[in-house]
């Protein structure tokens, strides 16, 4: 009997261990003031969302306030950390590869390989501030209620920005805000760029779309969100963004016709094939009511790369006389007469192709230190797929460029961040969930019944962190969700 009751304790107190290892990342903002996190995301969304909403104005003023307001939030949260002596931001060598990439330039500019010391300080500064959203986004993102607080703040903003665009499109005659003159025709919410504005909307289509196919009775939101998000870049007539968001769309259908299943007969539950219905008829509608026309006209020119090809023949040939350094961060249309294979009427301010451009400025090395981090990420963002826009924005950045502008790469490095947490997150759910069967393994000779009821706690709780980033705690089991 004594020998039972030491077992019986023994049984309890590990698995004890396992509930708090389950929980770890979800009660990290229990361990700290919570209004710290809270008031650094809500700054961080607010410089965030001013980025995008300055992205119009050509004088310096709004991209460098935007960088100080992420020096200053980043600073004042290091000292605040510094005092409490612990921060919780992703594991691993590939997330810190980013505070590398603005260090990149200064060694370019110590070293004096770079063929403009202005632009590349300028690059420095914005890379810089770049990977401080990158560490900001973490230091937020430690609980699942935060990210999806963050990803909710920024869906809502994003589909504000959807509806100024139709809107603008149609009577602003290509005045931003109706007020401050653009020199286009027409502009895209604050974007004059139709390119920008669809990889922007890239990143918060899939965010859209997965609620909508996981939120149950909250879905037809989500939908109504998905459709004007997608209408708003068919409007926008930008060809690779209409291309890319229609993947996101078929995509994100597929994998909820074969994951979002009753797990009893294995078919797709009425709500959930309701909601596949409705999100392409209403994607479907307001296309229609915004028109395709334009976009359609777009796809069928002679040469869609024309320009985009001469501008990449001048990178390689660029990379290929400077493969190590580069010829300096920020420097591509300083450097690309003296490799330019065509003259154009026009100024050639990137290489429509970021990762070429990236290799061509910094050298391979430096096109590594950028890819890495983001390649890492995708298996993350393919397990969530709320996170697929920034595969997509990968993918962009072949034809375009959207990381030299903070009002969408800002995004993407939040994004970024978010998932890396969301990693981190995963890692400990999966830990928690394979050692109380470990344990179990061995401890059930000794008190089976006692063993059995922490396993089910354990998955109780990885099941309700599920449901809380994905929202889809419709489709599991009862006996499985929370009490």
């Amino acid at each position: 009997m004594f020998i039972k009751i030491i077992r019986t304790h023994k049984t309890n107190e590990l698995s004890a261990k396992h509930i708090q290892a389950s929980t770890k990342v979800s009660s990290l903002a229990d361990t700290e003031p919570v209004h710290i996190p809270m008031i650094t995301g809500v700054l961080l969304f607010l410089l965030l969302a001013f980025a995008t909403a300055t992205v119009f104005v050509r004088e310096a003023w709004a991209l460098q306030c935007f960088q100080i307001g992420i020096y200053i939030l980043l600073a004042v949260y290091l000292v605040i950390g510094f005092f409490r002596k612990k921060e919780y931001v992703a594991g691993g060598i590939a997330p810190w590869l980013v505070y590398l990439i603005p260090l990149w330039g200064a060694l370019q500019i110590f070293a004096h390989t770079t063929a403009s010391s202005f632009e590349t300080r300028q690059a420095v500064l914005r890379w810089g501030s770049l990977a401080g959203v990158f560490f900001l986004s973490q230091a937020i993102g430690h609980s699942t209620a935060a990210r999806r607080n963050f990803l909710s703040a920024f869906l809502l903003f994003a589909t504000g920005m959807a509806v100024l665009c139709v809107t603008q499109i149609v009577t602003s005659q290509g005045r931003v805000l109706w007020i401050f003159s653009s020199g286009y025709p027409d502009v895209y919410a604050t974007f004059q760029n139709q390119n920008n504005y669809a990889q922007f909307i890239e990143l918060a289509l899939p965010i859209a779309l997965w609620r909508a196919v996981s939120e149950g009775k909250r879905a037809w939101r989500y939908g109504l969100a998905s459709g004007v998000l997608y209408a708003s870049v068919i409007a926008s007539a930008s060809r690779a963004g209409t291309a890319i968001c229609t993947v996101e769309l078929l995509t994100m259908l597929i994998i909820a016709l074969m994951t979002l299943r009753n797990r009893k007969t294995g078919l797709p539950s009425r709500s959930t094939a309701a909601v596949l219905v409705m999100v392409p008829v209403l994607a479907g509608a307001f296309t229609l009511a915004v028109g395709w026309q334009h976009v359609w006209d777009r796809f069928q020119g002679h040469d869609p790369f024309s320009g985009r090809r001469e501008f990449l023949q001048a990178a390689v040939d660029m990379i290929e006389h400077r493969p190590w350094t580069g010829y300096g961060l920020g420097t591509f249309p300083e450097v690309y007469q003296q490799h330019a294979v065509k003259d154009f009427p026009f100024y050639a301010n990137h290489a429509h192709n970021d990762w070429a451009e990236f290799a061509a400025d910094g050298g391979l090395p430096f096109l590594l230190l950028v890819l890495v981090p983001f390649a890492m990420v995708i298996p993350t963002a393919v397990r969530h797929p709320w996170g697929i826009g920034l595969l997509a924005v990968m993918l962009h950045a072949c034809v375009d460029y959207p990381f030299p502008r903070p009002g969408v790469s800002g995004w993407i490095f939040a994004l970024a961040g978010i998932l890396y947490m969301t990693r981190e997150s995963d890692m400990h759910l999966h830990r928690a969930w394979r050692e109380p069967r470990d344990a179990g393994s061995s401890l059930q000779s000794s008190s089976p019944d006692r063993e059995s009821r922490p396993c089910c706690q354990v998955r109780q709780l990885s099941l309700t962190e599920a449901e809380q980033e994905t929202g889809s705690h419709r489709n599991f089991p009862k006996e499985a969700g929370p009490s």
